[in-house]
């Protein structure tokens, strides 16, 4: 009775309707216009986790840890004079650019001497100007790389690097585009001109190629998800008109998406990017749906508005339900801890639904405006193939049961041994593809200095003043030449380093000098220390607190995964302990890369719970539906299997479990239980509408649904496999696992289900199939045809 309502609402009120539609989406334009990129760091931990804590504890101590971008060189000519004058002009259009407050590279670099004026350090540049002729060269070489302190930092070989620092304040939100970009200009510009390579890294950088790259994809991935919907829809149906009414609807829907967004405040992250693009694969199969079965009932009595009446009342119910299930598969994103993903969730949930609404309202009003299908129209159920494809799933189900079963058995046994070899894995580059440039270069830096990725180790001497004594000095000296013979790891950087700096300095530069002080060369050192002098670099406020209590070693870690990330932090963990036992010191690893670890972790369990709360309230709809918990599990396991199998291919092919991956199950579980209520829903109403005759109803419902359970698998398929097109290899993940799993979860729901249904006769009583809240499909036995 309520679809019959809502038809009559829809089609008296048709103009109202389309009004009330028009308004709604450009307002939801117009909030889309607000949607903007999102340029932090994806939350993906709460600001409660101790982790969390101890970085944010680093940068208000330290200060901002992650506002470089490193650029190097490969240059044996580097000290020739046409090349240093092409480096030094460089390093001054750097300087130039708009929120760039530091650039240092060995061309800046100074070493340290006595002013004999005031009888303290003082900082002597050590490039004062271009050399004449290769005497001169070879003169400027062996001094600037008479300081060891640059080593490893500055220069490593003959690459060459320079560092260069943006503005804090603008490090955040989007003025830090124009920054980047800024630099990426003069960098891309040098290139050219000199015919020479630069390598360019550091988390800005990683932070705007990965901005820039989505949001020119973005744009294409919504564009070409488009194209190959609409080309697969029109194939199946053979007509432009049902193919634009779709193409509307899902482009209202995308647009509808990105004006939740903007009212929500929410921005584009790598996550978010891909709701629009679900949104119109998702929307396509409820127009399938809904046009197959007004074709269906024009088919059968050739009266348009009562074909158009019956649409509304026969699919509302099951339409609603299994966009509801699909909305509550992504809506468990938004019961996790991860600000991302319950954006996510939010957000692509209230999209579905927006979706189903479109489709629910558009589809009938716009099919009672227009003339009634034609004959082509309708040839779309009488496809040779295709209707053999349906009678060779009906005859598998009948006749070989026995191999159903065991083909099943076998692919579920190799599915859990192939998932038992899956590793977990996830790293900084995780998502770039490797011919990317920014992948290469992060490699080159590997190779070259060690690593890019920043780990931070803070110690705390409990007292004031406690880091300038020479046993913590010893300690830290300790610890950085055991961090060093790590191949994992870059050279590591603390005070000592200036403290080392400083002795040689005032011992005349004499490289052999680049030591910690003795006992009685401390006292009068000290008083060298950064503390006591300007520091136009930074650098010492970046490597010890104002009061002396505490000291940061600062080291960059290789881009590894997140398995091997964590043995190495095990790695410095027990020397850390070891050089600083815990009763005197407390001591901290943090740093980008641990909080990378924590927050791989933290992404992953949250995908895990929402997997599970999808299936814990998908499990709940069903038994409201059916109120059996039979008929839940017969339900249920048609949509598990594909999963498992899924996992199973992951675990043989070695794709790692990473965020993208896991992402692949709790989407493809919401999206494939929709069959099973569409199947389960066709296969009660038969049974209703022929004395409970089980193996008439399960063929009528393989023939009928089936046809529509084809094309929106089709749909999904091609739909997601879009995604395998993109830039970023995560992206490229889950386009290929979700295709793979929606498909067998196709054929799990055609073959496996009505298997279950048809072997588990006596086991599913008639009770379990009629006594339930809603009478899904019951409006399509109307007497003329229970009577037929």
């Amino acid at each position: 009775m309520f679809w019959n309502w809502i038809t009559r609402i829809l089609l008296r009120n048709r103009q109202a309707w389309l009004v009330s539609v028009g308004l709604v989406t450009a307002f939801m334009a117009y909030q889309g216009t607000s949607v903007e990129m999102d340029y932090g760091f994806a939350k993906l931990m709460p600001d409660s986790d101790s982790v969390s804590i101890e970085y944010d504890l680093l940068e208000e101590e330290f200060g901002q840890v992650s506002n470089t971008i490193v650029l190097a060189i490969e240059d044996p000519d580097f000290f020739k004079r046409d090349h240093l004058d092409e480096w030094t002009t460089l390093m001054r259009d750097l300087k130039k650019v708009d929120g760039v407050t530091f650039v240092q590279s060995l061309t800046e670099a100074y070493g340290l001497v006595v002013d004999s004026a005031t009888e303290k350090l003082a900082p002597d540049t050590l490039f004062n100007a271009l050399p004449e002729n290769g005497e001169e060269e070879i003169a400027l070489e062996a001094k600037v790389k008479s300081w060891p302190f640059y080593k490893g930092a500055l220069y490593q070989g003959d690459t060459y690097m320079a560092i260069i620092r943006i503005d804090e304040e603008r490090l955040y939100n989007k003025q830090i585009r124009p920054i980047v970009e800024g630099i990426r200009d003069i960098l891309y510009a040098w290139e050219s001109k000199n015919s020479r390579d630069l390598h360019m890294s550091g988390l800005p950088w990683f932070r705007i190629a990965n901005s820039s790259t989505l949001e020119k994809e973005i744009y294409r991935t919504v564009a070409l998800t488009l194209l190959v919907t609409v080309i697969i829809f029109f194939l199946f149906l053979k007509s432009f008109r049902a193919t634009a009414i779709s193409l509307l609807i899902v482009v209202l829907g995308a647009i509808w998406a990105f004006g939740i967004m903007g009212i929500l405040g929410f921005g584009i992250t790598l996550l978010s990017s891909l709701i629009p693009p679900l949104i119109i694969v998702i929307g396509v199969p409820n127009c399938i749906y809904l046009i197959n079965k007004y074709h269906q009932e024009y088919k059968k009595h050739g009266q348009q508005i009562k074909a158009i009446q019956r649409v509304v009342s026969k699919i509302g119910y099951i339409a609603s339900i299994t966009n509801t299930t699909t909305a509550l598969g992504f809506a468990a994103f938004a019961l996790t801890s991860s600000e991302n993903l319950v954006h996510f969730g939010i957000v692509s949930s209230l999209s579905i639904m927006g979706v189903f609404l479109l489709s629910i309202i558009l589809v009938p009003i716009i099919y009672s405006y227009v003339s009634p299908p034609k004959e082509r129209h309708l040839n779309h159920f009488d496809v040779g193939w295709l209707v053999n494809f349906l009678d060779f799933l009906d005859n598998a189900v009948e006749n070989h049961r026995k191999k159903v079963y065991l083909i099943t058995s076998i692919a579920v046994i190799a599915a859990a041994y192939g998932m038992s070899k899956i590793e977990t894995a996830g790293n900084i580059t995780a998502d770039f593809n490797k011919n990317n440039p920014i992948y290469k270069d992060v490699k080159y830096f590997e190779r070259k200095f060690g690593g890019v990725v920043p780990m931070d180790i803070v110690i705390d001497t409990k007292r004031e003043g406690g880091i300038e004594r020479l046993t913590n000095l010893r300690r830290m000296e300790e610890l950085q030449d055991s961090l060093e013979a790590m191949p994992e790891l870059s050279r590591a950087l603390s005070i000592v380093d200036f403290v080392k700096f400083a002795k040689q300095g005032v011992l005349f530069g004499n490289p052999d000098m680049y030591s910690l002080p003795s006992r009685s060369e401390q006292q009068w050192l000290l008083t060298y220390l950064p503390r006591g002098m300007k520091d136009d670099t930074g650098l010492a406020k970046s490597l010890v607190t104002s009061d002396g209590r505490k000291a940061r070693i600062s080291v960059q870690m290789a881009d590894l995964s997140t398995p091997e990330m964590r043995v190495l932090t095990d790695k410095v963990k027990t020397l850390v302990d070891k050089v600083f036992p815990g009763e005197n010191y407390e001591v901290s690893i943090t740093g980008a890369s641990i909080k990378f670890i924590r927050s791989t972790t933290y992404l992953i369990n949250n995908l895990i719970l929402s997997l599970v709360l999808a299936v814990v309230a998908i499990s709940i709809i069903m038994a409201l539906l059916f109120m059996s918990g039979r008929m839940v599990l017969i339900s249920l396991i048609p949509n598990l299997i594909p999963m498992l199998i899924t996992a199973g291919i992951m675990g043989y092919a070695g794709i790692p479990l990473k965020p993208s991956t896991i992402l692949v199950f709790s989407i493809a579980f919401g999206i494939s239980v929709d069959d099973s209520l569409h199947f389960l829903a066709k296969y009660r109403q038969e049974l209703k509408s022929n004395g409970w005759n089980i193996k008439w109803a399960v063929k009528s419902s393989i023939l009928e649904t089936g046809l529509s359970m084809f094309y929106t698998s089709v749909v999904l398929f091609c739909g997601f496999s879009v995604f395998m097109t993109s830039s970023f290899a995560g992206n490229q993940s889950l386009g290929l696992l979700t295709s793979i799993t929606l498909f067998v979860a196709m054929l799990s729901n055609l073959i496996l289900l009505p298997s279950f249904l048809m072997t588990m006769e006596k086991w599913v009583t008639k009770k379990d199939l009629s006594e339930n809240i809603i009478d899904i499909y019951d409006s399509e036995v109307d007497p003329d045809e229970s009577e037929s």
